[in-house]
């Protein structure tokens, strides 16, 4: 008894894109509202290719340090598995904890995504068809894990300079030197275009 191989598919393949582990903003916060005002939610965070490995790190250690969680969720689909195993191996160090307080848990899975077949004959119907993706979920949780931050009121960007303060200068008069002239002309003298090294 032979397998019957089935007949591959013709038309253009359209990857969709796959449901999101968490949701983008949490229910408790408004959706329509700025960005800066969302204050939970920030530990939750889903890692791509195209983000750089210090973006990532960055935003973690404020998640940290300036927001006060202690648990980080990071997850990752397919190609972006390997950044956030890197990253998973390159945030501890940076963080102040002692490395007995810091405790990683590590869950594979695969997730599945559609995709839309789009036929070259335009009186054929869009056919979809189902594929895994690997996934992983890498939970980064400093001591007990519980939250130490501030949520009441707006959210605050440790990195946002205020407007500064003005100081006021007290304005002195001035005095000629002893035995000098009141004022001196001092000429430099600049380098022709010609003259400068390019």
């Amino acid at each position: 008894m032979s397998k019957v191989e089935p007949q591959p598919q013709k038309g253009r393949i359209n990857k969709l894109a796959p449901s999101r582990p968490f949701p983008t903003v949490p229910t408790s916060v408004s959706a329509t509202g700025p960005r800066s005002a969302h204050k939970e939610g920030k530990n939750l965070i889903c890692i791509t290719r195209k983000t750089p490995l210090a973006v990532y790190l960055r935003r973690c250690k404020n998640v940290i340090i300036n927001d006060g969680y202690k648990t980080l969720h990071l997850s990752a689909m397919g190609a972006a598995i390997p950044h956030l195993l890197q990253l998973s191996v390159a945030l501890p160090p940076l963080l102040p904890f002692a490395a007995d307080e810091i405790h990683t848990h590590i869950t594979t899975g695969t997730a599945e995504v559609q995709d839309e077949i789009l036929p070259d004959d335009e009186d054929e119907d869009i056919t979809y068809r189902t594929r895994g993706k690997s996934t992983l979920l890498i939970v980064i949780k400093i001591g007990d894990g519980k939250f130490e931050g501030d949520t009441t009121g707006a959210a605050k960007r440790p990195g946002a300079r205020s407007k500064p303060q003005r100081v006021p200068v007290k304005k002195l008069p001035l005095k000629p030197a002893s035995g000098a002239a009141s004022s001196s002309r001092i000429v430099v003298a600049e380098p022709d275009q010609d003259d400068m090294e390019i």
